[in-house]
């Protein structure tokens, strides 16, 4: 991001701390925006417009919401390079290094830090956060950056996922927990027992959780016990707030809530597809206590802009590569391109392509429509101009329909020749 954003109306930040921000968050240059600004679609309206115009959106914290005076957000809050120094690690060998740690044993407990976030109560609930409408066709404030956790009535198995969140009032909100998910699975044995599930969604964490938060993940064990792997350190999670569950110490952000059997009207959205999801039927979230750090930035993702595309395609690659590694397959790397929303297309280079490769992978990855597997897919577009290749189809799914073929190519047929020097 050489050379700023001139013309923007953005102010570079001194350092993370400066921000407000963790140190990881000294791996992207960081800006202020100090100018009066909406948080009703003004926000994510003027990040946007500045991405169109310089190529590039930047980590921004906005510090003059009109609505919420004091308050402050945090827009492109999960850049690659800040979760890659989150995890303490580095784009060339994050692969094998995070699929050897998911494989590891969970770190010891430590002692835990006994200086955590002094969150206080926020009287006026959900009405006193800085909460965004990202889009115009949005049906109202979404918080979309917010990790829910919840656990199986019996407290095992607790999860975390981002679950869209539209807020209706200080106290009520409507949460879309799609069917496949953990979370709507823990929701239904809540309400086998006749009663409304507890929830907690917090923000402002470290934000290698937001990775694990992200993951398709098994639905046993504990995901902060998967946290802690990956980052190679216990989570810091000293107990739930008032009873609900559990949330790291450091979160800058709490809101504790029921969801309820009762749904009620939840939509349009903006989705990470790139189009409006249609108005639909999603549970009622009765809210209990919003806490919040004191100057601390709220985040929030605008669903399909770079932040929660990286989320997908870091957690799509980094499960891949442990899976394939796991099954005996060599390797280089695995990618997922932002371009096809950070799900749909997969590269996976391997000197040893073969289509039961292509088989495990697509096996692992139902959601994929092309997957690609060569030995040199840095130019993707060269490799498939001058490879051979075999072919997998199978029938493509989309909401129980079938919706075409997703297509898997193993470059196994070598060019003719030797390539050219300039």
């Amino acid at each position: 991001m050489s050379g700023g954003f001139p013309g923007s109306g953005l102010t570079p930040a001194a350092d993370a701390a400066a921000a407000g921000l963790p140190g990881c968050y000294d791996a992207v240059d960081l800006y202020t925006y100090d100018r009066p600004i909406s948080s009703r679609v003004e926000v994510a309206r003027t990040l946007a417009g500045i991405e169109q115009e310089h190529g590039a959106r930047p980590t921004v914290v906005f510090t003059d919401i009109a609505e919420r005076p004091g308050a402050r957000v945090l827009c492109h809050p999960y850049p690659r390079e800040v979760l890659l120094a989150a995890l303490g690690t580095t784009e060339e060998r994050h692969l094998p290094e995070m699929s050897r740690r998911l494989a590891g044993p969970v770190p010891s407990p430590g002692t835990s830090d006994p200086h955590p976030v002094a969150r206080r109560e926020l009287p006026g609930m959900m009405d006193d956060l800085p909460i965004l409408q990202h889009r115009p066709g949005d049906a109202g404030p979404y918080i979309t950056a917010g990790v829910g956790v919840t656990t199986r009535p019996d407290g095992s198995g607790v999860n975390m996922g981002f679950y869209r969140t539209q807020v209706v009032g200080p106290n009520e909100a409507r949460i879309f927990l799609d069917p496949r998910t953990d979370g709507h699975r823990n929701l239904l044995a809540w309400l086998e027992t006749g009663r409304p599930m507890p929830i907690s969604l917090f923000s402002g964490a470290d934000p290698a959780l937001t990775v694990v938060a992200a993951s398709r993940l098994p639905a046993e064990g504990d995901d902060y016990e998967i946290a802690a792997r990956l980052l190679g350190r216990p989570v810091d999670v000293g107990g739930s707030v008032g009873g609900f569950p559990p949330v790291p110490d450091h979160a800058t952000h709490v809101i504790t809530g029921y969801v309820q059997e009762q749904d009620a009207v939840e939509g349009p959205f903006g989705e990470f597809k790139g189009y409006y999801a249609e108005a639909r039927r999603s549970n009622v979230l009765t809210v209990t206590g919003v806490f919040a750090t004191p100057g601390a930035p709220w985040p929030t993702i605008v669903a399909g802009a770079r932040s929660g595309l990286t989320l997908m395609s870091f957690q799509n690659e980094y499960l891949m590569y442990a899976h394939l590694q796991g099954l005996g397959h060599q390797i280089k790397s695995v990618h997922y391109s932002i371009r096809a929303r950070g799900e749909f297309v997969a590269y996976i280079e391997t000197d040893e392509p073969s289509q039961e490769l292509v088989r495990v992978a697509m096996a692992f990855d139902v959601r994929s429509k092309v997957v690609i597997c060569g030995p040199d897919l840095a130019n993707p577009g060269q490799a498939l101009a001058t490879y051979g290749f075999t072919t997998r189809t199978e029938p493509y799914y989309r909401k129980g329909r079938v919706e075409g073929e997703r297509i898997g190519l193993a470059l196994v047929i070598p060019p003719d020749g030797w390539p050219t020097e300039y």
